[in-house]
This record gives structure tokens, sequence and C-alpha cells, in this order.
């Protein structure tokens, strides 16, 4: 009986040293916009492992494929599109687009990317959506839109709408995926920059930088229900796993914010650096990541106590966060 025991106990031990060798972890990767670099941290322990020179400037918007071989970078002005690997950190291939390139969004099945073309001008040319297909590695669609300058573009769950944030129109169009049709066009607030839809898919919630506010869209009724003040110069959201609380960053009030969903009443606050720019809830962690645009630095908020934990010295103007999935074993 004795032998029994000390053989489960060192086949359990055995066990939790396998789960901890092989537990899931996750990279984070940043445009440094101004100097056309790529900075990759290790989340686990918040620590930059790589920086990756692109290009002599960088596109606001950033993506890894689903299996974490491949990101997709942008120049913003040259409207081509780069495709590295994320092994070597050379470019593997640019797809010119022929617009404005700001925004890269890729669909929840990690087919396709959506290219947003706008930028603080008026003109034709930034009223465009380029679809790539990853698999082919080219464009397949090009959407012209009636709004103006579609910046960040977010996906139900399921990919079949495309929620598009158009600043200069100070409205969100929702696209029907399947059909590359825009289904419905709603007013918001003031120079919408980004969006993020509720887990269940029934609200879609929209950052407003001129007004500090954000809006709560009914996707089912298409049409906005509620906007709800949270600072100054809102411009990025996150949503908690379980779906009960926002964050904002607020670029001039240089903070980040936490909405309690359930009331739509700000429940917690911590300045984060100069103009607090992007913010994402870390995979498989109790923390967030806050990129600061003008103090080039990224801010690490432990979820609970809403206290920063860490501050790393990032790349010029760093902007959007995507994170791929590796395990470490």
């Amino acid at each position: 009986m004795k032998k029994t025991g000390l053989i489960l106990i060192g086949v359990s031990i055995l066990v939790a040293i396998i789960y901890i060798a092989t537990r899931d972890t996750f990279l984070a990767y940043i445009p440094n916009v101004k100097d056309g670099t790529i900075s990759v941290i290790d989340t686990k322990n918040d620590k930059i492992v790589k920086t990756i020179k692109v290009d002599n400037q960088l596109s606001d918007g950033i993506e890894v494929s689903r299996d974490g071989k491949k990101i997709y970078a942008g120049n913003y002005d040259k409207g081509e599109l780069f495709i590295i690997s994320a092994d070597s950190g050379k470019i593997e291939k640019k797809i010119k687009t022929g617009k404005n390139l700001h925004g890269i969004d890729l669909t929840p099945d990690g087919r396709y990317l959506y290219l947003a073309s706008g930028d603080f001008k008026e003109g034709e040319e930034y009223n465009y959506i380029s679809i790539v297909d990853t698999e082919k590695e080219k464009i397949i669609d090009e959407i012209q839109t009636n709004s103006k300058s579609p910046s960040h573009i977010d996906f139900s769950s399921d990919g079949s709408l495309a929620y598009i944030a158009n600043i200069l129109s100070n409205e969100v169009s929702l696209l029907d995926t399947e059909k590359g049709e825009i289904v419905a066009t709603i007013p918001v607030g003031t120079i919408p920059n980004e969006v993020e839809p509720s887990k269940d898919d029934q609200y879609l919630y929209v950052a407003n930088v001129t007004d500090g506010t954000i809006s709560i869209i009914d996707i089912v009724k298409k049409k906005e229900i509620s906007s709800i003040r949270v600072g100054e110069g809102t411009h990025g959201l996150a949503i908690s796993p379980d779906g009960k609380y926002l964050y904002a960053s607020n670029r001039e009030s240089n903070d980040l914010i936490k909405l309690d969903l359930e009331n739509n009443r700000i429940v917690d606050k911590v300045k984060t650096g100069k103009t607090a720019n992007h913010v994402s809830y870390v995979p498989g962690e109790e923390k967030l990541y806050v990129t600061n645009k003008d103090s080039n630095d990224l801010t690490v908020v432990d979820d609970h106590s809403f206290k920063i934990t860490k501050k790393l010295k990032l790349g010029k103007e760093p902007h959007e966060i995507s994170f791929s999935f590796i395990t470490s074993m």
C-alpha cells in the first residue's frame, strides 16, 4: 500500500512537472511606428526578447498568423503590407495595396487580413478596405466605402460581420464579410478610432477620441443606445476574458480606466504614461499592456490591484499590440 502511494505521488509530481514545462505562453508584437521596428515581448516575464527592424516607418496596425509563424505589418504612406518570418525577422514578401495603410486586422479564423486605408486627410483614396487571402498571400478584394477614413476593424466571433471605425465621418460601418457589402452605417461620437465587440456579440463598444467617450451600439438594432464619458482622448479598447469589464486608454488624460459593464461605471483608473495609446488584455494572464505613444514605453497593469507592475522602454511611437501563442517546451 505504501509502495502504491509512493508511485501515485511520483506520478502526480511528474504530471505537474510536465504541465509546468508545457504550459502555454504568448509573445506580444508591437510596431514602433516612427523608427520602423517591432518589439517582441515574452508575456510571462514582461521582457523584450527581440527587436525587428522592418523599414523607416510602420503602420499603426499589426497582426500575427494563428500559427505564430508570420507577422503582418505595413508601411503607412507607401501602402505596403509586409509578411515577416516571426522566427528570422526577415521580410518574406511585400504586397503593394496602392492605398494608404493604417489598420491591419485578421479574421477570427486567420484566413483573411482586412487593411484599412484611413488617415486624417480628405480624399476618396483614403476610403478603402483591402482584403488579403493569407494562404494565397494576395489581395482578393477591395471595398470602397461611402464613409471617410476607415482606421481599425474588429469582427464578430464567427467572422460574419466586420466592424469598421471611420474616423473622419464619425460613423461605424457593419460589413457582411460573406457578401462583401456594408449593411449598416451607425453615427457615433467624434473621431471613432477603435471598436470592441462584447463577448456575446450583442453590443459594440466604440472609442471616440475627441469626445472622450465610449459609444455602445446595439448590434441587432444597429444603433447607438448609450454614450459614456470615460476620460480625455479615448483611443484604445480591450475587454476582459469574462466579458464583464471594458478597458479604455485615454491619450490626453494619460490613463487607463476599467469600466464595469453591468452598470457602465468606472471602477478603477491608473496613469500609465504620456499619451496612453492602445490597450490589450494579455492572454492567459491577469494583466493589461498599454502602449504610450509619446513616452515610447509599455506599461504593465495588474488587473486586480490596477497598479503598474512594470514599464518597458520601446521604440518611437508604439501602437497596437498583437499576440502569438507558443509552447514553452
